[in-house]
Formats: C-alpha cells, structure tokens, sequence
C-alpha cells in the first residue's frame, strides 16, 4: 500500500499542469507524439493496475483524457483486456464511443483483446455501429484473430455478418485468411454469406491461398461455389496448391437433396430470422438440421 502511495505521489506532480482542451477534449499538451503525451492514467490502464487507477480517480484526474491522437485511458483498458480497469473508468464517466484519430473505439479494442465479458460490458453503454469510414471494424478484427465468442456477441447485438470494407473484405473472408476454424464454422452457421469477401474475391478464395483445408471443406459443405472467378479470372482451384485441397475442390458435389435443401431454407431465412428458427414450432431433429448441430 505504501509502495502504491508512494508510486501516485510522484505522479502527482506539476504534469495535471500541462492539461488543455484540444478539439474540445481534455488533452496533455506538454509533449508531441503518440506516446510522449501519454499520462499515468494511461499506463495504469493498459498496464491493468486497478489500485494506481483508483487512487488517481479519487484526486479528480479526468477518466476521458485522450492524447492527441484522441486516445483514452478506456481505450487503453480495453486493448490490454482489464474489465475491472475499464469498469472503473466507465463508472467516473468514461465515453464508451470515444474514437482515436485512426478511428479505433474501445469496442475495436476489446475486440482485438478477445475478452468477452469487456464488450458485453461495452456494449451495455456504447453503440455497436462503428464509424463507417474505418477500413476495420470490431467484427473483422475478432474474425481475424479468431475471437469466436467476441463474434458471436456482436451477431447477437445485431451487427451485419456481411459487412464488407474495402481492401479488407468480410468476417467470414478474415477468418478465412487467417484460419479461424472455429470462428469460419460459426460464421457460417450463423448465416454469414458463404459467397461474400472481398469484391470478386470469395473466402473460399482466401481460404485456398492460405491452404486452409479445414476452412475449405467448411465452406464447400456450406454450399460455396467452387467454379467462380475473382477479378483475375481464376477459380479457386486455379490457386490451388496443396494435393488436399485440389482434391477436396474437384471432388465436390453434386450435394444431396438433404443438403439442398438445407441450404434453400437457410438462404430463405436469412442472418437475421436464423436465430429464431427454435422459436418455429418444429421437431427438434429440424432444428439441429437447419442449423448444422
């Protein structure tokens, strides 16, 4: 304890001094750069240190101090994966929709943290839009690293499944390009569109190049079109290198009437009324077959 009082004293020092109001936020003027103008409060966020965090709180530093690259302590926070930091700072007044000068939000940086219970959190107090001119987005970034559970919460908060940005592409052609087993089979089952990517590009595309072979046999199952082409002309098999995957693309379909029809009535339904396919009154075994469990 005297350690940590000791620690907020010398921190308590003419540096508040140095505070101004830039762009009409709180901001630390004293340094330039990125990280020169960074406070304590700062730190200790990112660093998940509750009992610092506290004690600068309860001597009236301002939670929404941002740098001047619009930066907050929230943010911060929620990038290192501290519910309890950013819970704290939520509670002294913290702006949940704060966006840094690159047009990151505390809800992208949770994302990018994979904690669950910090978006939930997040999302309880700020919006699960993100601004539209950002070439990334909460959802993509827990696609791309493989944050099943972030992206499930976001579905279920009614984020699109087929957001697509430029130069970037969908969840499902992120997961894809990474590898995401896991996240690329629940974006499917979801309702993710198994043909959206990135322009001409399909996931199963992206899945090819990266020699995903388990992303690819999912979305094969899923009703992927092996024979399209993207912006070059080519096939996936055309870029296909590993014998698997050739193998897997040349030997898929023609698919059942089971499978057939499972995806006709998915495609029927859409993302949106997918999730409400156990509240029809059906038989259990048409369930587990529209959604694949």
């Amino acid at each position: 304890m005297t350690a940590a009082h000791a620690e907020v004293c010398v921190w308590n020092e003419p540096w508040q001094d140095g505070f101004q109001v830039y762009g009409g936020r709180v901001c630390n003027t004293l340094m330039e750069g990125s990280l020169a103008d960074r406070t304590p409060l700062h730190d200790a966020a990112l660093q998940g240190r509750l009992l610092p965090l506290k004690m600068l709180l309860s001597q009236g530093i301002d939670a929404g101090l941002v740098t001047l690259d619009g930066i907050t302590p929230l943010h911060e926070a929620c990038l290192g994966g501290h519910f309890a930091c950013a819970k704290l700072l939520l509670e002294h007044g913290a702006d949940a929709n704060a966006v840094s000068v690159d047009g990151s939000t505390p809800l992208f940086c949770a994302c990018f943290s994979g904690n669950c219970a910090l978006l939930r959190l997040l999302l309880k107090h700020s919006s699960v839009h993100h601004p539209a001119h950002l070439q990334n987005s909460p959802i993509h970034t827990a696609a791309k690293h493989g944050h099943t559970a972030c992206v499930e919460l976001l579905l279920s908060y009614g984020m699109d499944a087929n957001m697509e940005l430029d130069e970037v592409g969908t969840p499902l052609y992120c997961a894809c390009e990474t590898r995401s087993t896991e996240c690329v089979q629940r974006l499917l089952i979801l309702g993710a569109d198994v043909q959206c990517g990135r322009g001409l590009e399909t996931p199963l595309h992206a899945a090819v190049k990266v020699g995903g072979t388990k992303e690819v046999a999912l979305l094969l199952e899923h009703g992927a079109d092996g024979k399209c082409r993207n912006s070059e002309g080519k096939t996936p098999l055309d870029l296909a290198t590993d014998s698997n995957i050739q193998h897997l693309l040349q030997t898929a379909g023609p698919w059942s009437l089971s499978q057939m029809s499972r995806l006709c009535i998915r495609r029927s339904l859409g993302t949106k009324r997918l999730n409400r396919v156990r509240l029809l009154q059906l038989p259990h075994i048409l369930h587990t077959y529209v959604l694949y469990q």
